[in-house]
């Protein structure tokens, strides 16, 4: 079985994002001597390379976030892991996860495929029973917490940012699922400060299934 592995971070309070719901806010306060280090990119550029199909959730999200890696591949001012994160998507199976994306709207993203919400356990179910590298989700919280509740995750590696997202800011987790987290792995990244902790993910015995 091909694994699913989700790949987020999580600011010290425990949120994907700030009150705005956006991200460059959170790093308003962010400590000088950690200013543009890109252990982070290393960290998940080798997750992607070792993945066979990226998951998306989001109609306008998800086509934003392939249309930036676009434009990073003409970049002059890309660094040389943001240009091989961007070939790598350019490259992988990507499914995203919508009920409004239509084939139209994917024509510039030939690798790329959409399945409704209501469809997306199955497809997962699916896909992590055939050949390939594993199943991977960045960011995308409400799908990966979906998938999460129902037993689907495999491993979550969480990356800890020395940041607060402050009041209303959007907690990652969504409810209590019913799983055990085991810490098979982490890292510290001096250059950054983040701390990246990689979990194995089990449903409870209590939970069945």
């Amino acid at each position: 079985m091909r694994p699913l592995i989700v790949c987020n971070f999580v600011t010290l309070d425990g949120c994907y994002e700030d009150a705005t719901r956006t991200l460059a806010p959170l790093f308003e306060y962010q400590h000088p001597d950690y200013h543009a280090d890109d252990g982070f990119d290393h960290s998940t550029l080798a997750l992607l390379e070792r993945a066979g199909t990226l998951l998306l959730a989001g109609h306008e999200s998800a086509r934003n976030n392939l249309r930036y890696w676009q434009g990073v591949l003409t970049d002059p001012e890309a660094t040389d892991v943001r240009r091989a994160f961007a070939r790598r998507i350019a490259q992988i199976e990507v499914v995203i996860v919508s009920d409004h994306l239509t084939p139209a709207d994917l024509t510039a993203f030939p690798n790329a495929r959409a399945v409704r919400v209501a469809d997306a356990p199955d497809t997962v179910r699916t896909l992590k029973g055939q050949p390939g590298g594993p199943l991977l989700i960045l960011l995308s919280r409400l799908l990966w917490n979906d998938l999460l509740a129902r037993g689907l995750v495999d491993e979550l590696h969480l990356t800890t940012f020395p940041l607060l997202a402050g009041p209303g800011g959007t907690p990652l987790f969504t409810g209590r699922p019913p799983v055990q987290f085991r810490l098979i792995r982490s890292e510290t990244f001096p250059g950054s400060g983040n701390v990246l902790s990689v979990y194995d993910v089990t449903r409870t015995a209590a939970a069945g299934g």
